[in-house]
């Protein structure tokens, strides 16, 4: 009795192991199929995300537009007042902020295309296109470890869950005129909006040297003829 039992569960360790992914193209496309981005995304030509968010600032609202292969406008707004935003028009990407002091100069060329594709919420479909790269690091617990680096040699750290296929967490250091700081955003409750099957996490708590920031995905849409004049940087 006690070697089959020995036997069944050295047979279920061995099924166990043989499950286990390795490498990191099969842990993102495993993503891509859990969240249907694989079968869906290829049909969106623009999408529209808002999103309520709060912080030690208080609260406020953000709307992102994207227009594929990719440009996009991430406007940031409290009590009606624009606070700051950051388009992207295919070949520069502008940041402006109302909180004060200069803005900066617009990038262009391969940083700004490389800054701008961080953005995409499809970026793992398309990456190796982009020349962005993906490897596989030591598993820590229940989580693959996927660092990425971009064009400009910049890197970060995605976390996939073992278990459920999704991405639960991304980690980037940053490097600034203070020094480097870390950021953490952790993704929480995927589900599908109307207008899509594509599962989105609808929870993004991101966490900084200025405290964290909660974002709540209130609806998406899809499709609806956004035009040059949505990504103009003025």
């Amino acid at each position: 009795m006690k070697a089959l039992v020995l036997t069944a569960f050295c047979f279920c360790f061995v099924i166990a192991k043989a499950q286990d992914l390795t490498s990191a193209d099969q842990v993102i496309d495993k993503y891509l199929e859990v969240t249907k981005i694989k079968a869906n995304a290829v049909s969106i030509s623009d999408l529209v995300m808002s999103f309520t968010s709060e912080s030690t600032r208080g609260v406020a609202e953000t709307e992102i537009k994207y227009q594929f292969p990719l440009k996009y406008n991430m406007t940031v707004f409290s009590n009606g007042m624009e606070l700051m935003s950051n388009i992207y028009d295919g070949d520069k990407l502008a940041r402006k902020s109302n909180f004060g002091g200069a803005n900066q100069v617009p990038k262009t060329g391969n940083a700004a295309k490389a800054e701008a594709h961080k953005s995409n919420p499809f970026f793992e479909l398309d990456y190796k296109n982009q020349g962005f790269t993906a490897t596989m690091l030591p598993k820590e617990g229940d989580m693959y470890v996927i660092e990425y680096k971009d064009p400009e040699g910049k890197t970060w750290k995605d976390y996939f869950n073992s278990k459920t296929g999704l991405k639960d967490k991304t980690w980037t250091q940053v490097e600034s005129p203070r020094g480097a700081f870390e950021t953490t955003v952790v993704y929480e409750s995927y589900k599908a909006f109307k207008g899509s099957e594509i599962l989105f996490a609808a929870t993004k708590k991101q966490s900084t040297q200025m405290g964290e920031i909660t974002n709540e995905l209130q609806s998406i849409k899809i499709n609806k003829g956004l035009k040059a004049k949505d990504f103009e940087i003025k």
